[in-house]
C-alpha cells in the first residue's frame, strides 16, 4: 500500500472516530496491527491500593456469610439482614397446631477459605423496618434485639458445599439448617392468625439479622441463595391428630436482604496494606491489593500519558491499549484470586462510571478481565478509554479504580505486582502495552 493510501486510510478513520459514536466504539476491534504502521509501546502507571468505601448490597443474587481470617487481610464478618415473608399462600395453622421446630436453612452457593472451620452462628430478630425503596450498602445495619434466636447457642457448623443432604428421605442440594428456640416458632404461629398480606407480616416479624464468628486460624465465607426454594425459616408442626405440617416464611425477590460487611478497620492486615489504605503512603510500592466485600480497589493514574501523545498534536489513532496485570501468588491454595477484574471510570467531577471498552455491545471477551491461570495475569481491553483521554474527551479524570469484577457478591482478593520493576521479575510489573498510528 502507498504511503498516500495510508494517509488517506488514516484518515477516514479519524473523520469516523470523531463524527460517529457507534464507528468509534469499533476502533481497535478488527484492525490488523502492521496494517497503519502501528508502533507498539508500553508505558508505566502509578498506582496505589485504597478502601472501597461503598458498595451496595441491597438484594444481591447471592450474600455472603461467615468469618475470614486472611495473613493479609486479616479478618472479614461477612452478615445479612433479611425478611422472611409469605410463600405462596396466606400461612394458616389450623385449630390448636402445637410446635415441633422452627429451622432457618441456607442452601450453599460457593465458599472462600477452609470448609473445615467451625463457624458459631448468631441469629436476632430485627426490630426496625427494612424499606423497599431504600439502598443498603456493605456498612449499612439495621437494629435488632439482643436475645439470640439459636436453640443452641455455642453450637457450630460446618460448609460442606458438594454433600447433599437427606431430610425425610428426600435428597436435596447443600445447605445448611440451623434450629431457632421453640418459643420463637410458637410466636410466630400464634400471631400469623392476624396475616394475609406481607405487610401484616412485617407489622410483628421485620425480619433477621444473621452473622458468624468463627476461633478456626483460616476460617470461611459462605455464598448464601437466599430466593432458593431451599432458603428460608420453617415452621414445622402438628395437630392434636397428630398429623406433621410445614409453612415455610422466604426471603422472596420481593422483599429485601444486604450484606454487612465488616473488614475490622484492617488491624490484623499486613504492614504494607496498612501503609497504604491506612497510612496512606505511596512510595516505593512493590505490591498492590484488591479485595471484594467492599474492601480494597487500586487506584491506577497515567501521568505523562496526555504529554507522550501531544507531541504528535493528537493526531494519533489508538489501535490497541491493554492494562497488564500479574499476580504474584499464583499457585496460592486457600486465598484463590478473583475469577475476573474491572475498572470503575472517575469523572472529572468525582463521579464513577463504566469505561467506554466495557459495553455490553462489545463482542464477548473483547473488555477482557478474566483470569489466564497460564500467564499468572490479567488482561484488561482500554482501548477506547485512552483514546478519550489522550484527546480529552469523554471528561474522564486521569486515573480509574481497579476492583474485583461482581465484589458484592463473590469473597476473593488479590496482591498483584506493581509498576515498579523487579530484577528477578521483570516482564510482571502492572504496565498498559499501546499499539498506535500517527498521522
Amino acid at each position: 500500500m502507498t504511503r498516500l493510501k495510508k494517509t488517506a486510510l488514516l484518515l477516514a478513520l479519524i473523520v469516523c472516530l470523531l463524527s460517529c459514536k457507534k464507528e468509534y466504539n469499533s476502533i481497535g476491534l478488527n484492525m490488523e496491527d502492521d496494517l497503519l504502521g502501528t508502533t507498539m509501546e508500553s508505558f508505566d502507571v502509578k498506582a496505589w491500593s485504597v478502601l472501597h468505601d461503598t458498595l451496595n448490597t441491597t438484594n444481591m443474587s447471592n450474600q455472603q456469610l461467615g468469618e475470614l481470617r486472611d495473613p493479609v487481610f486479616g479478618k472479614t464478618t461477612a452478615s445479612v439482614y433479611a425478611q422472611f415473608l409469605q410463600s405462596g399462600s396466606t400461612p394458616y395453622f389450623g385449630d390448636e397446631p402445637i410446635l415441633d421446630s422452627v429451622v432457618l436453612t441456607l442452601q450453599t452457593a460457593g465458599y472462600y477459605g477452609d470448609t473445615t472451620a467451625a463457624l458459631k452462628f448468631e441469629v436476632y430478630e430485627l426490630n426496625e423496618n427494612l424499606a423497599t425503596d431504600n439502598k443498603y450498602y456493605n456498612y449499612s445495619t439495621t437494629g435488632h434485639y439482643a436475645d439470640n434466636l439459636l436453640n443452641a447457642p455455642g453450637a457450630t457448623y460446618q460448609i460442606r458445599p458438594n454433600t447433599p443432604l437427606n431430610i425425610n428421605d428426600e435428597i436435596l442440594s447443600p445447605h445448611l439448617r440451623i434450629r431457632l428456640r421453640p418459643d420463637f416458632g410458637q410466636r410466630l404461629i400464634q400471631e400469623s392468625g392476624d396475616w394475609i398480606t406481607d405487610e401484616d407480616i412485617l407489622e410483628d416479624f421485620k425480619g433477621l439479622y444473621i452473622t458468624v464468628t468463627s476461633n478456626h486460624p483460616t476460617g470461611c465465607i459462605f455464598a448464601c441463595n437466599m430466593t432458593s426454594a431451599l432458603s428460608g425459616l420453617t415452621i414445622y408442626y402438628h395437630n392434636t391428630a397428630g398429623e406433621g405440617y410445614s409453612y415455610t416464611f422466604r426471603p422472596s425477590e420481593s422483599g429485601v436482604s444486604y450484606n454487612n460487611y465488616n473488614h475490622h478497620d484492617y488491624a490484623d492486615a499486613n504492614q504494607d496494606l496498612k501503609r497504604q489504605i491506612i497510612a496512606h503512603d505511596t512510595a516505593n510500592i512493590s505490591r498492590l491489593y484488591l479485595q471484594s466485600m467492599g474492601g480494597v480497589r487500586t487506584r491506577i493514574g497515567f501521568p505523562g500519558i496526555r504529554e507522550r501523545f501531544s507531541a504528535f498534536n493528537n493526531k494519533v489513532v489508538i489501535n490497541r491499549a491493554e492494562l497488564v496485570i500479574s499476580n504474584c501468588n499464583p499457585s496460592e491454595a486457600v486465598f484463590t484470586q478473583p475469577s475476573g477484574l474491572s475498572i470503575q471510570a472517575v469523572m472529572k467531577d468525582g463521579s464513577l462510571y463504566y469505561i467506554p471498552d466495557d459495553d455490553m455491545l462489545s463482542p464477548d471477551g473483547y473488555f477482557g478481565g478474566n483470569y489466564n491461570a497460564s500467564k499468572g495475569e490479567y488482561r484488561i481491553r482500554i482501548t477506547q478509554y485512552l483514546q478519550q483521554l489522550i484527546l480529552n474527551q469523554g471528561n474522564y479524570a486521569d486515573y480509574f479504580y481497579l476492583i474485583v469484577k461482581g465484589s458484592g457478591i463473590h469473597a476473593t482478593r488479590l496482591e498483584f505486582h506493581s509498576s515498579t520493576p523487579d530484577a528477578m521479575l521483570p516482564n510482571k510489573r502492572l504496565r498498559v502495552e499501546v499499539a498506535y498510528s500517527t498521522y
